[in-house]
Formats: C-alpha cells, structure tokens, sequence
C-alpha cells in the first residue's frame, strides 16, 4: 500500500485537527496507518470513527474495534471508551470530526503544491472523476474518489486516504438535496470546479430543475478569484453565481463553447468499441480516442481536458492517447457483455431521466453500425428518487423509447413496469414486456438468438441480477 498523508501525522496531531481530546493508551503504532468507519475492515493500526446513523451506531462496535488492534477510536461518547485498552479521541461529534480531519488533510496537501478538481453533476461526475484522473496521470501522481464515495462521509474518507505523494487530487461529490455540496466543498475548496450535466436527477430531494441547479451551483462557493469553473456552455447563466469572482470556461458542441467538441463518432478499434473525439480548445484541434460508447462521454471529456488546459500544463496528445486507452469505469457502467449470442451494453448502475435518454443515445450509436443480424432490446428498471414526478418521468420515458427506431422489443422491470407497459403500448416498438420476475427476463432473451440489448435503471433495482442469471443459464447448457 502506498504510504498515505495521514501515517506522517502523530495522534495528537490527527486530535488537534478535530478539535478533539486525546486521551488512553495507544496499541503499538502511534502514528495511524489509515482511518477506517467498518471494523470488518480492520488490519491494524487505523483509527477508528464510531459513526452514529439512522440504523447503526459505531459505539456498539468499538470492542470489536480494539479487539482487531486499532490505533485509536474516534467517539463522541467517552463512556463507551473500552477500559484502559485503546486511545481514544473524544470529539462533539464524530461525524463533523471526521469531515474536519479530511479538511486538514487537504488543506495541508494543496499548501504543499497538490492541484485539486472537484467534480459533481447530475450525470457523468464519476466517469468525469476517472477521466480526470487518467489524464491528470499523464503529468504526476493522482488520488481520486474511489468508486462512489462522493456524500458526507465518503468525501472526508476519500481525502483521509490521500497518498503521501499525490501530486493531483480529483473528489467527487453527490448530493440528493440542497446544502450537501454547500457543505462537501469546505471540506475540499479545489482550485478547479466542475459541472458535468444538469438534469432531472433526484428531483424529490431537489423539487425542480432549478432547485437541481440551485444545488449543482453551490460548488462555487468557498471560492476566490483563483478558483476556475468548468461548466455545460448552454447553462453558464444558470449555474454560475453573480458573486463569482473567479474564471469560467464552457465546454459542449456551440460554437462560442471553450472547450468545443467538433465531433464525436462512435468506432469500434481492435474489436473495442469506443467514440473518436475531436476538441477545439487553446487555439488547437485535439483528437482523442475514447474507449467509451456514447456521444455525450466528449462532454465529460472536454470538461476534463479544460482542467489541464487550464493550468498550462505542457499536454502531449500522444500521451493522453495511451493513458485513456487503459480507461476502465467502475461496473455497471456502459460496459459491453456477451453472453452467447447476446450482446449487452450493461448502464444498470444507476439512473434518471436524462441519463436514461442519453444511455440509450449510445446503445443507438452502438447499434447503428452493426452488421451482426439480430434484434435490439432495452431492460428498462425504476428510476428512483423523483418524488412527485415518478410516474409522469417513467411514463413520459416509456413513450419516448416506445418510438425510438430500430427498436424490437421493450421489457420493464419493477414498481413501474406496469405502468410503463401500458405507456409504451401501440405504439412503434414491436413487443412490449411488464415482467419484474429476472429469471423470466433472462429465459425470454436467452431464447431469441442474436441480440442486442440495452440494460439500464437505477441501483435499487440491482439488474446486475440479470446478467448473472443469464451467465448461469449459460453455462448449464455448456455442462
């Protein structure tokens, strides 16, 4: 493991930071090798945050904690503190505690000279995350979110787990109600900020499109005349407050746009699909091969080029060539899957109106070019979190997709698939399918041949489920 930040800071230093009182004995190691809120991933030698929740309390869990040789717990409860066993920081709350601690950390990283993006958006801020740390490879060492830590407690775990010498920090930040990034980008002021999309994501907690871009513009808080703003060119004037001081570049397919993408066109190149991109950006025409499906991933590519454009940095096309070759997103985004004679472009990660329309946008261009014979079929999952507006968005997207060429057969899955089935119904797609039984779904497609389908909805649905079920139909019949 790469040696963190944080193992170079002693305990009393790591109290300090939370406003904390250090107090016990500590267990072998005085300095922490990381922090950690799950005691099942203990090695020792961390320190230990016991978290209270709605469902949980971590207090509950702190012999546990000693037990597997932690180097200190963090706790808001000093009669929870096992005996005479461990050190102990006792903080007014653990949570805040752990947010201020990642605070420090980052603070001291970007005094040192670490650049810092912060990415959010209704969609793409992790594929944006990655491409940033791919590009951002190219000129130094980078530490970004792993996987989805982007809430309250993921972001201040993310910045406690900076390696020692990360030259490039990328964080990621999600929010699925007003002041949540408000609060995130204290944490994390980055010099650089990035909106990647505004869209009708999490609408129960935002209310509107404008409460979503109320929340998005909240990342230019905290922010100063140094502080540059990535933004969609068409929502400049939307998102960027009057009291912004700092620069803004625009990225998108206007004219006027920064950061202009000329053209996206999807490929396929030693058997791999993927979208040949060309930017024109600081006064040059950049052309970048991206090995991900979908037109709209050069949004997301042009954002993340702007950082490093931005910054002057001497960028070598060739190189970001070679890093993004090696692009993998976190699964259950946009990957293809065969599984015999099923083609599977798997986007079940998560899902909202808009990333629905644009999902299925690449599943299009994927299509469009392919000379296998065979049908197209979309797996369609709920779209959680819309509050009041659920079944006018499900319906309004079983109408849209029910008249999208080419398509043979619609299949809706969950609370809505009812609903969505009757929507879809008489109108351009040829079958359409209410089944929220997986092994039904995977028996239909496993009967049809050669097919393409396209798999999306949001996590609760957990549709990976199907791709499993398929593989093991798969391979009962080779037995």
């Amino acid at each position: 493991m790469q040696r963190l930040r944080i193992q170079d800071w002693s305990l009393g230093k790591v109290a300090r930071a939370m406003n904390g009182r250090l107090t016990g004995q500590t267990i072998g190691m005085v300095s922490p090798r990381l922090v950690t809120t799950d005691t099942r991933a203990i090695e020792g030698g961390e320190i230990f945050f016991a978290l209270r929740g709605e469902r949980f309390d971590g207090h509950d869990f702190l012999e546990d904690a000693v037990d597997a040789g932690v180097c200190a717990v963090v706790v808001d409860d000093e009669s929870a503190i096992p005996s005479g066993r461990a050190a102990a920081i006792i903080v007014d709350d653990t949570i805040e505690a752990l947010g201020r601690l990642g605070q420090a950390l980052f603070r001291e990283a970007t005094q040192e000279g670490a650049r810092a993006v912060a990415v959010t958006g209704s969609n793409g801020k992790t594929t944006t995350k990655e491409l940033l740390a791919t590009l951002w490879s190219t000129v130094g060492e980078v530490w970004a979110t792993p996987g989805n830590l982007n809430n309250h407690i993921g972001v201040p775990l993310t910045l406690c787990a900076m390696p020692a010498d990360c030259d490039h920090l990328i964080v990621e930040m999600g929010a699925n109600h007003g002041g949540e990034i408000e609060e995130l980008i204290k944490l994390a002021p980055a010099s650089h900020r990035i909106i990647t999309s505004i869209g009708s994501a999490h609408l129960e907690g935002f209310g509107s499109l404008a409460g979503v871009r109320k929340a998005k513009s909240e990342i230019f808080g905290s922010s100063s005349r140094a502080t540059t703003a990535i933004v969609p060119h068409g929502e400049r004037e939307h998102v960027i407050p009057k009291k912004f001081t700092g620069h803004v570049i625009t990225f998108g397919d206007q004219p006027e746009a920064d950061a202009r993408i000329v053209e996206a066109r999807t490929t396929t190149v030693d058997g791999r699909i993927g979208t040949q991109v060309v930017i024109d950006a600081a006064r040059r025409k950049w052309h970048l091969s991206l090995p991900l499906v979908g037109a709209y991933n050069a949004w997301n590519l042009a954002a993340a080029l702007s950082t490093l454009l931005s910054e002057g940095v001497d960028v070598d096309e060739g190189e970001l060539n070679a890093a993004l070759a090696s692009l993998e997103l976190p699964g259950g985004r946009l990957r293809v899957v065969e599984i015999d004679e099923l083609q599977i472009l798997n986007d079940a990660y998560n899902a909202n109106p808009s990333s629905m329309r644009a999902s299925f946008g690449a599943f299009r261009d994927w299509c469009s070019g392919d000379e296998i014979p065979g049908d197209a079929v979309a797996v369609i999952g709920d779209m959680f979190e819309l509050g009041e507006v659920a079944d006018r968005e499900h319906q309004s997207l079983a109408l849209w997709l029910a008249e999208q060429p080419g398509l043979s057969a619609l299949v809706f899955v969950g609370q809505y698939g009812p609903a969505m089935a009757e929507a879809a119904s008489g109108r351009r797609v040829d079958q359409v399918l209410d089944c929220s039984d997986l092994d039904e779904v995977a028996q239909w497609l496993a009967e049809r041949g050669p097919t393409r389908v396209f798999l999306k909805g949001s996590r609760g649905n957990k549709l990976e489920r199907l791709l499993e079920r398929l593989k093991a139909k798969s391979q009962n019949v080779m037995s």
